[in-house]
C-alpha cells in the first residue's frame, strides 16, 4: 500500500460571518477576504509539509480548484512544477486537471510532458470532470461536460504517443497540427488516474485500464465502485485488476493518544462544512444524470456533511487515532475495498503547521511500514460475478453482484 500526503491550501482566515453569508469558501466568495502577506505564508508553509513529507517517505498528490477560498492550488500542473522543485524522491499525482475545464487539451499535454520530463518520470496524471461548481468560473456547458472529458483525454494521448504530425477535428476541439514537445519520459506516457464514482465513468475508466479514485466514500459504497470496476475489467477481457489500480482519499490525523487525536482530528471536518453549495452551483442542468439531479435536489449528496464524528470514523472517512488505531483502519480499508492507494488529506482548516507535521512523523515512523507490504494479494468476497460471468451475459451479472 502507497500513502499520498495532500492539503487543498485553503485559506482558512475568511471572517465567520462572510463565511456564514456566502455559504461556505467554495465559489461565490470575494476575494477582497484574502491577504496577499498571509497567502504567501501559507504557500509557504504548505510547501514546507510537502517537502517535509517527501523526506519521510510519502508520495504527494495536488488538484486545483478555481475562484474558491477552500483551495489555494489554482492548477494542479503550477502546483506540481512547485512540488517537485522542493523534492527528490516521492511521485507527485495530478489529481486532478479538469479537462473540460481547460480551453486546450494540447496544453494539458504538454504541460504534463513537461513535468514528466523535468522530473524523469514522478508524475501520476489524474484527469477528472472538474465538480459542478466550477462550471460558472468556467463557462462551459455542463451538458457537454462527459463529451468533453472523453474526447479531451482522447486528443492528449494522441498527442503523447503519436510522433508525427496530427491535425484533430472533433466535435468540441479543432487543431489543424499538433506535435507536443517534449515527450513524456514515462513511454507511452504516464500512469493515468481518474476520480469519480458514477457507473459511466467507473466504467470508462476500467476499460483503459485506469486507476480509479474515490474521494471521501463510505466503505461500503467503495467497495461497490471498485467492484463495478473489476466485473468491467474482466468483461472486457482484461486480467483481474490488482490493488495497484485503486485509490481512495480520507481526511487523517495521528497522535500519541486518542484523545489528542480526536481533539485535533476533529478541526479535518472543516472540509466537509465547506460543500454547501447554491443549488444551481450544487447541481447545474445537464452536468449529471436525472437520477444524480434528483438525489441533489433531495439533499442525498449532502448526507456526509451531517454526519458526526464517530460515524465519519465509523465508515472510513476519517482515519483518526493513535499509530496503532489508524493502522488498523487501513487495513480494514484494504480488507473491505482491495485498495493500494490511499491519497491523506492531513490538513485542514486552521490546524497548525506543527500538528500536520507530528501527524506526518507518527505516520511515516509508525503507520507507513506497516501497510507497506499490503496490496500484494486481495480477494473479493462477494465471488458471484467470477463464478457467473462465462455463462450470463455482462449485463445480467453486473447487475446480480451490484444487487
Amino acid at each position: 500500500m502507497k500513502l499520498f500526503h495532500f492539503t487543498e491550501m485553503p485559506y482558512p482566515y475568511v471572517p465567520p460571518e462572510a463565511e456564514e453569508a456566502h455559504r461556505g469558501l467554495k465559489y461565490f466568495i470575494p476575494n477582497r477576504f484574502y491577504d496577499p502577506v498571509r497567502g504567501y505564508e501559507l504557500y509557504q508553509r504548505y510547501l514546507d509539509e510537502y517537502e517535509l513529507a517527501d523526506e519521510l517517505g510519502f508520495d504527494l498528490m495536488v488538484n486545483e480548484h478555481h475562484q474558491s477560498a477552500s483551495t489555494l492550488h489554482v492548477s494542479a500542473t503550477l502546483s506540481a512544477a512547485t512540488v517537485l522543485s522542493r523534492t527528490r524522491n516521492g511521485r507527485v499525482l495530478v489529481l486532478g486537471t479538469p479537462l473540460p475545464h481547460r480551453e486546450s487539451p494540447v496544453r494539458v499535454a504538454e504541460e504534463i510532458a513537461f513535468l514528466d520530463a523535468m522530473s524523469a518520470g514522478r508524475i501520476n496524471c489524474g484527469f477528472v470532470r472538474g465538480v459542478q461548481g466550477e462550471t460558472f468560473p468556467s463557462n462551459q456547458n455542463p451538458v457537454h461536460n462527459m463529451e468533453m472529458f472523453t474526447e479531451a483525454h482522447d486528443l492528449i494521448v494522441e498527442a503523447w504517443t503519436n510522433h508525427d504530425l496530427f491535425s484533430w477535428e472533433g466535435r468540441h476541439y479543432h487543431y489543424r497540427y499538433v506535435a507536443v514537445w517534449p515527450r513524456p519520459y514515462q513511454q507511452p506516457h504516464p500512469p493515468i488516474w481518474v476520480s469519480g464514482t458514477t457507473r459511466q465513468l467507473v466504467e470508462w475508466t476500467a476499460a483503459h485500464g485506469y486507476t480509479l479514485c474515490n474521494l471521501l466514500g463510505t466503505y461500503p459504497d467503495t467497495a461497490k465502485s471498485f467492484r463495478l470496476y473489476r466485473q468491467t475489467a474482466i468483461a472486457a477481457g482484461q486480467p483481474e485488476p490488482g490493488p495497484d489500480k485503486f485509490a481512495y482519499l480520507a481526511l487523517c490525523h495521528v497522535a500519541s493518544s486518542e484523545e489528542e487525536a480526536r481533539r485535533v482530528g476533529e478541526q479535518l471536518t472543516w472540509y466537509l462544512k465547506q460543500g454547501r453549495l447554491r443549488l444551481g452551483a450544487a447541481n447545474p442542468p445537464g452536468y449529471s444524470s436525472t437520477a444524480a439531479a434528483v438525489a441533489a435536489l433531495r439533499g442525498k449528496l449532502g448526507e456526509v456533511r451531517r454526519y458526526s464524528f464517530e460515524r465519519l470514523v465509523e465508515e472510513g472517512i476519517l482515519l483518526v487515532g493513535t499509530p496503532d488505531t489508524v493502522t488498523a483502519q487501513l487495513r480494514r480499508l484494504y480488507d473491505e475495498t482491495g485498495v493500494g492507494n490511499v491519497i491523506l488529506m492531513n490538513q485542514a482548516g486552521e490546524m497548525t503547521s506543527n500538528q500536520v507535521r507530528d501527524s506526518l512523523s507518527l505516520l511515516a515512523r509508525e503507520v507507513l511500514p506497516a501497510v507497506a507490504p499490503l496490496g500484494r494479494q486481495w480477494q473479493d468476497e462477494d465471488t458471484r460475478w467470477r463464478v457467473d460471468r462465462d455463462t450470463q451475459p455482462v449485463e445480467t451479472v453486473l447487475a446480480s453482484a451490484l444487487s
